[in-house]
């Protein structure tokens, strides 16, 4: 009889959360669905302009030619990313519409926000972002 006594209060807990799970809807138990944009995405940011100090030997540093770029897209939930000049990792978060059009933001240090304008389509992402004095062109497809 100990044996059993010991399982007894686990069972009855299992009862009582399948009893509570089942009470909850399909849809708020397993969370958002997928989209047709869902899907790992690679590509690079191209600098198109450097508003800091013109463009060649005086350019600002901070402004890099060519960055290297990953966006993943889960349950229509976006997340970009990409390595900044001093290496540290940026990321910017968002939603898209039925159309595939999105803004996505980055929170910088100051509180201020950037904002990376985009559209997929034929699972190709094509964009602009302005980094400060940085403004780069965003090309990503999906893998």
């Amino acid at each position: 009889m100990q044996k059993y006594r010991s399982t007894m209060p686990m069972l009855l807990g299992l009862c009582l959360a399948g009893s509570t799970l089942a009470a909850t809807p399909a849809s708020a138990a397993l969370g958002p669905t997928g989209t047709v944009f869902d899907g790992d995405y690679t590509g690079a940011m191209n600098l198109t302009a450097n508003a800091a100090f013109g463009d060649g030997p005086n350019a600002d540093p901070a402004c890099v030619e060519r960055r290297p770029s990953t966006m993943l897209i889960r349950n229509g939930n976006v997340y970009f990313q990409y390595s900044n000049w001093m290496g540290d990792v940026l990321h910017y978060r968002g939603i898209f519409d039925a159309s595939g059009q999105m803004d996505l933001y980055h929170t910088n240090g100051d509180g201020n926000r950037s904002i990376l304008a985009a559209q997929i389509s034929n699972d190709v992402l094509t964009g602009y972002v302005e980094r400060g004095a940085c403004h780069y062109s965003v090309s990503l497809a999906k893998k």
